[in-house]
């Protein structure tokens, strides 16, 4: 994927961002049947997930900065820029893919077997 420059990751935002938020499985297992319904193909859930981790970070981070158009809010948008979300979502890509798998085989199996 990318060339990791920072304790293994992208750069030092993205390894940041995995520091503070080591275990972001929460966000997707309970949407392994959605995902399994929506997705044919590994890199469109590395797509979604990344886009997930984005979403809840960038939450995160409105609830913990008042203005993110002050001189604070232009420096940590300077540095969400530079995190690199698929890197964050390959980190769960394998588990969420066994997964959906484990979910469309459980899907073929006859009731009462």
């Amino acid at each position: 994927m990318n060339t990791h420059k920072y304790n293994g990751w992208t750069n030092y935002e993205t390894f940041t961002v995995n520091s503070w938020y080591q275990d972001l499985s929460y966000l997707f297992e309970d949407h392994i049947e959605d995902l399994s319904d929506e997705h044919d193909d590994k890199q469109d859930v590395l797509r979604t997930i990344a886009g997930w981790i984005e979403e809840h970070i960038n939450e995160e981070v409105d609830l913990q900065v008042d203005n993110r158009g002050g001189f604070v809010g232009d420096l940590m948008n300077a540095a969400l820029i530079e995190v690199d979300w698929l890197d964050l979502a390959d980190h769960y890509i394998d588990d969420v893919w066994d997964d959906i798998e484990t979910h469309r085989l459980n899907q073929r199996e006859p009731i009462g077997v």
